[in-house]
């Protein structure tokens, strides 16, 4: 045995040196991994009576690599674009089925040589629910969710649902055509609010696998052989390329360091798994970028908001005290006495954080509400008592201390992807936030100038 272990070790020794001076580059890869992690219980009323056991599962994808012929190949380490279809059981058959996800994702190199390749990866897609809530039968039952969430699966309400996937992959080449691979990954299902109940899945999961590399010959005049003479690596200079008119073409022109955005999008969504009724959403979002470099940027911006779901929730009686109205929505979360549009419009500022990939932009952007009526309007129960004058009025600063369970709070997230079709007008889709729990998906046309 100890003989056989000698010889595999000396062997690759002589093996090794022999890829990395070899004259192809994996043009494409074909993948498949098995899956297993756990369901993170942000929710505990909910999520929690779901984790009955592990996820496990299997995926297989493949992947396109970069020839280094755009400058954002050269800009990214000449990464991986891949297609990845995977099957996740959630560990609660009965309750809680599979998940099946279909999503593209990029795999960025942060440590590259002719063996070892570690990677940033993140993507994005659609996910399949085998077995969503069963709603008609969940509000037939008379217990409250917390009493009957171990029988229904209150994190997922329909069948097609949000994929967001990111983490980290280690590829180790052990053949000239076959590597082991390994990824450690944070994956979330959600609907969006397009269908309810809508508690998410958030999922940490380890991946373990092999690939296939297909190789191809380097020609001699082929860009990997050409370093970039733009590049950005070290976000210095100004002779790099604008990333919203590279968009993947080669030019000479300049970085352009300023910019500005005019995003607007819209959306629907459900308020509450016992309603049948969509409220619309929109929002306007003006925006302004400094690019570090060609392949990022930051901004700040100011966001306006529409969200038709903060409607009537209470009315007085004949007394004059105020009780729960089911005229618009049966859910009780926001002490709302009349139907008036100022209650459904927020204004907030951001700060934007963006990774740009050709035409591809990925976004996260922070922000605080500047102007936020629904914030006194939570949460629900003292508020239904200030307005029957057994409490005080909320009155709520800038910032102040909230149960993400009880109130939406004073601060809002937003993640999407942007897609440049021409250098200055462009698509995009996004969610919006507040900490974990989404408040709707949107879907926009912008301008950049």
């Amino acid at each position: 045995m100890k003989k056989l272990l000698y010889t595999c070790i000396i062997g690759l020794a002589f093996a090794l040196p022999t890829w990395a001076n070899d004259s192809t580059y994996t043009a494409y890869k074909i993948k498949a991994q098995f899956i297993g992690g756990y369901l993170y219980p942000h929710d505990k009323s909910i999520i929690e009576p779901l984790t009955k056991g592990p996820m496990l599962g299997g995926e297989v994808a493949f992947e396109w690599g970069a020839d280094g012929s755009k400058d954002w190949h050269k800009d990214f380490n000449n990464p991986d674009v891949g297609l990845a279809l995977q099957v996740i059981d959630l560990g609660n058959p009965d309750v809680a089925g599979q998940m099946i996800g279909v999503y593209p994702y990029v795999s960025i190199p942060m440590v590259k040589n002719d063996i070892v390749s570690f990677n940033a990866k993140i993507g994005g897609g659609l996910g399949f629910a085998t077995q969503p809530c069963d709603v008609a039968a969940a509000m037939a039952d008379p217990r409250s969710i917390k009493q009957k969430a171990g029988d229904y699966n209150f994190a997922i309400g329909g069948p097609v649902n949000f994929a967001i996937s990111a983490g980290v992959n280690l590829d180790v080449k052990v053949h000239k055509n076959l590597a082991l691979t390994a990824d450690i990954m944070y994956n979330h299902f959600s609907s969006a609010s397009l269908a309810q109940p809508n508690g998410g899945l958030n999922m940490f999961n380890g991946y373990l696998g092999l690939k296939y590399l297909i190789n191809k010959e380097i020609t001699p005049n082929s860009s990997l052989l050409t370093p970039n003479s733009a590049n950005p690596s070290t976000c210095s200079g100004t002779e790099e390329e604008d990333p919203s008119t590279s968009s993947g073409t080669e030019s000479e022109s300049p970085l352009k360091r300023w910019s500005g955005e005019v995003i607007v999008s819209g959306g629907a969504k459900k308020l509450y798994y016992q309603d049948t009724q969509y409220f619309g959403c929109a929002s306007l979002n003006l925006e302004g970028y400094y690019h570090t470099c060609r392949q990022h940027r930051i901004g700040i911006g100011f966001d306006l908001f529409f969200d038709d779901a903060y409607c009537q929730t209470v009315a007085p009686d004949a007394n004059g005290t105020y009780d729960w109205t089911e005229e618009f929505t049966k859910f009780k979360r926001t002490c709302t006495p009349d139907n008036n549009i100022a209650n459904k419009l927020r204004l907030g500022f951001n700060i934007a954080n963006e990774l740009t990939i050709g035409k591809v932009g990925i976004f996260a952007h922070v922000g605080i509400y500047l102007y936020d009526p629904v914030k006194n309007m939570e949460p629900a129960d003292k508020s239904l008592d200030a307005l029957n004058g057994k409490g005080e009025p909320i009155k709520k600063g800038l910032f102040y201390g909230y149960d993400i369970q009880d109130e939406d709070g004073w601060n809002y997230f937003r993640i999407g992807v942007k897609y440049h079709i021409t250098p200055h007008f462009l698509v995009n889709v996004s969610f919006k936030t507040h900490l974990q729990k989404v408040e709707f998906a949107e879907f926009g046309i912008g301008y950049s100038f």
